[in-house]
């Protein structure tokens, strides 16, 4: 498996946890275990040669990486009953860069 293909799947499993939170809220505990895996993927992710992959895979991965962990900090902020605005104007940032 290519460091492309690891890293995919390392997102994946994120974004599988952020959307089973959506549906039945998770613990503190699995939330910031969370936080910790997006937060291991998006420094992999900054540290990889990424020689013969497209910029729009590239692109596409960074787009990910960076929805999963805002959304993580979301829910982690929600569930510490703590200000989640700055981590909520981010995300709408990021989706408004892609119009």
């Amino acid at each position: 498996m290519t460091k492309m293909e690891e890293l995919k799947a390392r997102v994946e499993r994120v974004e599988r946890g952020v959307f089973e939170h959506s549906i039945c809220p998770k613990k503190l505990d699995e939330l910031l275990d969370m936080q910790g895996e997006i937060s291991d993927i998006r420094e992999s992710f900054l540290t990889q040669p990424f020689t013969g992959t497209t910029v729009e895979e590239l692109e596409d991965l960074r787009f990910r990486i960076l929805e999963c962990e805002f959304n993580v900090h979301i829910y982690v902020s929600e569930a510490m009953y703590r200000d989640s605005m700055e981590h909520m104007r981010r995300l709408s940032e990021l989706y408004e860069s892609i119009k």
